[in-house]
């Protein structure tokens, strides 16, 4: 298990941050996103949520992947899943749903999310990129939202990995906690009906994840 404050993700101080920015050193990627402004960042996030993380080791260490996940709300869950996925393996997470809307659209982009189109995420994917993509939102925090059945097309088109995470905590509370599934197998074929096979193997590994969470975090909130 990884817990939040381990080694994993790069620490940047203010007086680093001032310095890169002045010497030009600094990478933004294509799609905007600024690992210097995340790290700078990152402590200021840990105040408010705290994440840790069961079976990293699920998620590919390199290439491209697709984190399919719940959503309750939708105002945490695409923090603590970028936060708890970069302390435990180093990795950002460009989460889809980005709303394409100066100047959310900008500040978005900086930390990491994304638009939600496919030409977009496939993009992304061909690069090697993680991809947050949640589910629709369901008030029910135990419950699995839907999918849309041309959600998951990318992931089926590049061959990337897709990998259910359940993600489980309070929208008022602090601790959270993430249960990373095994890898969903890949149907054979490329047609409309193997991207809707995908799309329900990767809800119901949610779900899976989701209903046994009880016995995996007893007292957990």
């Amino acid at each position: 298990m990884s817990v939040a404050g381990q080694p994993g993700e790069v620490r940047l101080t203010p007086s680093a941050f001032v310095r890169r920015r002045r010497d030009g050193t600094h990478h933004v990627d294509e799609w905007g996103l600024d690992p210097d402004v995340v790290a700078l960042a990152s402590p200021l996030v840990g105040l408010r949520w705290s994440v840790e993380v069961q079976w990293p080791e699920r998620i590919p260490a390199d290439g491209p992947a697709v984190l399919v996940h719940n959503r309750v709300l939708g105002i945490s869950e695409p923090v603590v899943l970028a936060r708890g996925v970069r302390q435990a393996t180093g990795r950002h997470v460009r989460t889809a749903g980005l709303v394409d809307v100066a100047p959310f659209v900008t500040v978005g982009r900086t930390l990491g999310a994304v638009v939600d189109r496919p030409d977009e995420l496939t993009g992304l994917l061909r690069t090697g990129a993680l991809v947050g993509l949640p589910l629709a939102r369901d008030l029910r925090p135990r419950r699995a939202g839907g999918l849309s059945a041309a959600a998951l097309a990318p992931a089926l088109a590049t061959g990337a990995a897709v990998v259910p995470v359940a993600l489980v905590g309070r929208e008022v509370g602090r601790r959270w906690r993430l249960l990373v599934g095994q890898p969903v197998a890949h149907p054979s074929g490329g047609g409309p009906l193997a991207v809707a096979d995908l799309v329900d193997a990767a809800q119901a590994g949610v779900q899976q994840l989701l209903d046994s969470a009880t016995d995996h975090l007893a007292g957990f909130p």
